[in-house]
């Protein structure tokens, strides 16, 4: 049955020939593990299949927790020897521990126009190659999330979205955002895109934790930078 306890047995059972996979834990929703190789680590952080999120490493629907762990291992596999483990690639601090970050192509490149090119190229569903989505991701064009006790609404309209802070001191007050790259791409595919970011609740609460540790909580608005 592919549950989360399933998956994180299975990864504990698994054994990578190249690299190992330790300090395998799991709580709401989200997988954490230090990857080692040759003396260089990373930690990697990972939404499992409870919250909906994108699971980018599938390339085909998992039979159960085994399989789904083995395509999890091919997908660390080439980014650990493509320079995972270096300092190509970009990084997030969470807890204060640095762990690399999941795109649809692998983990993010420290290159910016890398980053742009292999998301175009990957999609918003990754590199896969099953007819049907590892995870089909609806999202209404106006939703409301709670992070840390504070509410906010977000709202979807094309390729941008809007982000507003429900119970700060100043009403209607918050941030916007567009997906870039969309020129060119069908209706279809910029709904497609915009699905799985405002889909990806722990992206969303990362990037609203950023915005709210720029208030200045003297005014309730960004800080003005001198």
């Amino acid at each position: 049955m592919l549950t989360d306890a399933a998956i994180v047995a299975a990864l504990r059972a698994a054994r990578p020939l190249s690299y190992s996979v330790t300090q395998i834990d799991a709580a709401d929703g989200v997988m954490t593990m230090l990857i080692s190789q040759a003396g260089s680590q990373t930690h990697l952080r990972i939404a499992l299949p409870s919250i909906r999120a994108p699971q980018w490493w599938l390339h085909a629907p998992a039979e159960d927790a085994e399989d789904w762990v083995g395509q999890l291992l091919t997908w660390i596999d080439e980014e650990v020897d493509t320079d995972g483990l270096g300092e190509s690639r970009a990084r997030t601090m969470i807890d204060g521990v640095s762990h690399v970050v999941a795109e649809s192509y692998g983990w993010r490149l420290a290159d910016p126009v890398e980053h742009a090119r292999l998301s175009a190229l990957a999609g918003p569903l990754g590199w896969r190659d099953a007819d049907e989505p590892a995870l089909p991701v609806a999202v209404p064009a106006v939703r409301e999330l709670v992070v840390d006790g504070e509410h906010f609404r977000i709202s979807v309209e094309g390729a941008a979205h809007q982000v507003t802070w429900l119970t700060g001191p100043n009403a209607g007050y918050g941030y916007s955002g567009m997906l870039a790259g969309t020129s060119g791409m069908s209706p279809e595919s910029i709904e497609a895109v915009i699905a799985v970011a405002m889909g990806d609740d722990e992206r969303l609460r990362r990037d609203i934790r950023a915005f709210l540790a720029e208030i200045d909580p003297a005014t309730g608005f960004l800080r003005e930078v001198d």
